[in-house]
């Protein structure tokens, strides 16, 4: 069957995102259905060369593609899309349409209006469960780290740092508050705190004293850097179509026999709470399941536990994995 790669810009705009109506084809499951702008590659061209391109000729604007945001796959019968979304910032430029019969800019509420490409429809999902979660955290972000200051996670270090020399180095992949990083510093450790939300890495900066990381775990691109990787209720916001992906960087910033700690809520299926926020969740079965296709992580444990959360329980599955020695 044959198979094609293609990549699609996210353009944001005052909280607002671009998306474009393909014309009238004979083939119905694509005509007049909405999309995020870009086109196929070619080849030998990169993703972010192939979206200049396809902007510049499509909607004539000046692009500057950033950060890997997700994919999605889908089976079209004749053939497979294999959709690739970048952030991209519209540098200059008057939108036009040359291949497009309309264009519209939606907020997060309003992208069910539309009828999208079946190849869009994961990345919508997608999107929306990442912008609503950081939408939060940026509004919320002293709260939250004022919150998270309190919890006491401290026992669950030890199952992870048995297996770290001493002044091993940790990245903290999503680490909020700043927390678990002063305690494993505290600990001799060399750490590098890494959040996606700016508002609350300028948060851990305060409590830390000392710069964080800003960058997201789908574009996390540090290669056998780390003996540890602490994402401890982190991942868990990861949209859950892009954590076999995000996983496998995750391995790549390991060196060899390094160790990661990944914690979820526990679940049968995806949540979004009262506040707006994404949530992958898992039990122990389905993520031994997730883990297990990842080629460099051999799993050494995966367990639950019940811990008070505000005014109640929290049932947890954790997992520590190690990336195997090459």
């Amino acid at each position: 069957m044959k198979k094609i790669e293609v990549v699609a810009a996210i353009i944001k705009s005052e909280h607002k995102v671009l998306c474009v109506q393909r014309p009238k084809y004979s083939k119905r499951y694509i005509s007049l259905k909405w999309e995020f702008p870009g086109g196929k590659l070619e080849a030998g061209e990169s993703a972010e060369e192939c979206l200049v391109r396809e902007l510049e000729e499509e909607l004539k604007i000046t692009p500057h593609v950033g950060a890997f945001v997700g994919e999605s796959v889908y089976d079209y019968g004749s053939k497979v899309v294999r959709l690739m979304a970048y952030q991209v910032e519209h540098l200059a430029g008057d939108f036009e349409l040359i291949d497009h019969d309309a264009l519209r800019w939606l907020g997060l509420d309003e992208l069910e209006s539309v009828q999208w490409a079946p190849a869009d429809i994961s990345l919508v999902a997608q999107f929306k469960a990442m912008t609503g979660t950081e939408a939060y955290y940026t509004a919320n972000a002293q709260a939250y780290c004022a919150e998270i200051l309190a919890f006491d996670v401290g026992e669950l270090y030890q199952p992870f740092l048995a297996y770290l020399d001493e002044g091993a180095h940790i990245l903290d992949l999503g680490c909020g508050s700043g927390r678990d990083s002063k305690a494993f510093m505290n600990k001799g450790y060399t750490v590098t705190p890494l959040d996606g939300t700016a508002a609350v890495a300028t948060c851990a900066e305060q409590y830390l004293g000392r710069s964080v990381v800003v960058g997201t775990f789908q574009a996390l691109d540090y290669h056998n850097a780390f003996d540890g990787v602490w994402a401890a209720a982190s991942l868990l916001h990861c949209p859950g179509p892009q954590l076999s992906a995000v996983l496998a960087r995750v391995a790549r910033t390991l060196k060899s026999d390094g160790v990661a700690f990944l914690s979820f809520k526990w679940g049968d299926e995806d949540t979004v709470d009262d506040l707006g926020r994404h949530f992958s969740n898992f039990t122990s079965d389905s993520l031994a399941a997730l883990v297990a296709p990842i080629a460099d992580f051999d799993v050494i444990k995966i367990w639950s536990e019940r811990k008070p959360l505000r005014d109640g329980e929290q049932r947890w599955v954790n997992a520590l994995v190690r990336k195997v020695g090459r």
